[in-house]
């Protein structure tokens, strides 16, 4: 038998191949199935590719104390992509196979250090139909865990992007925020085709999410997030239940604790504000480009 048939029929943590054409392997770690989507990685880097993908399911585990859903789900797909027209992300969706669903996340472009995976496997794990919870709890994990570079922070903090919005006047209410994607200034296509349609509106809500939700975790701690998660399928947005205070009330103390945040500093707002106003389409790559210069 040829090692690649072995390796094929066998893998079942990590598989380590030399060969360097494009990969068609399937390779399986103890949360994730993994394949090369891109057609350009060899089976040694999609290997590499795996065992970080593996690594950041693990720190997700440990970070929010929970498991990754293997009894009730099975194990979730990761396919590594090409950039998809030029830029870097991740998407989380249900994939129906052998009549029923399985979870798959997308990553686009594995050669480089992956962008909102870690948001993405935590929706992974944490599967919400509610899209502001969800982006809450995958914001906090790419912060701590992921890629700095990522949208929505693109190499400053959700703090500082919130405070230009609020400061160019498109600050988006929470309440304002649904469930689905239109809110947020986006719609779906289906099977992870996302497509903006207001940049301002996609972006201001995005960093207003990573913020807010730091700002629970700050406040509350992790467990009450998960219990705001938890409860979310009983009740639509059970903030009184998990954390004693209406949305109004916990929006008031956010912004007001924001407004005096020292680490949301004013040179970057401006930074931002000045990014935004003269492109907001540019505004993100150019923001990746100043970050090392200005922290």
């Amino acid at each position: 038998m040829s090692k690649r048939l072995l390796l094929l029929c066998l893998a079942v943590f990590w598989a380590i191949p030399t060969h360097s054409l494009a990969s068609t392997l399937e390779i399986q770690t103890p949360g994730l199935i993994v394949t090369d989507g891109s057609g350009s990685c060899s089976d040694e880097q999609l290997g590499q590719l795996a065992k970080q993908a593996q690594g950041t399911l693990d720190e997700i585990i440990q970070l929010w104390s929970t498991d990754a859903g293997l009894e009730r789900f099975g194990k979730i797909r990761v396919v590594f992509e090409a950039p998809r027209n030029g830029n870097y992300s991740s998407v989380f969706y249900w994939e129906a196979k052998d009549g029923g669903r399985v979870r798959v996340v997308r990553v686009y472009g594995a050669r480089e250090l992956p962008q909102m995976m870690a948001h993405k496997l935590t929706s992974a794990v944490f599967p919400q139909k509610d899209k502001l919870i969800r982006n809450m709890m995958g914001i906090l994990s790419e912060v701590k865990l992921g890629n700095p570079l990522t949208f929505p922070m693109c190499g400053f903090s959700c703090d500082e992007w919130t405070r230009a919005f609020l400061n160019l006047g498109l600050y988006l209410p929470l309440e304002k925020l649904g469930p689905d994607h239109e809110s947020w200034g986006m719609e779906d296509k289906g099977g992870g085709d996302l497509r903006v349609h207001d940049l301002a509106k996609q972006h201001g809500a995005y960093a207003e999410a990573g913020s807010f939700g730091n700002y629970l975790l700050e406040s509350y701690g992790i467990g009450k997030i998960k219990r705001f998660h938890r409860l979310s399928f009983e009740k639509e947005r059970p903030w009184e239940a998990a954390f004693g205070l209406s949305l109004g009330e916990l929006e008031k103390n956010w912004l007001k604790a924001l407004k005096s945040n020292p680490m949301a500093g004013s040179e970057n707002v401006s930074l931002l504000m000045d990014l935004f106003q003269r492109d907001p389409e540019a505004a993100r790559n150019e923001a990746r480009k100043l970050s090392g210069r200005q922290k």
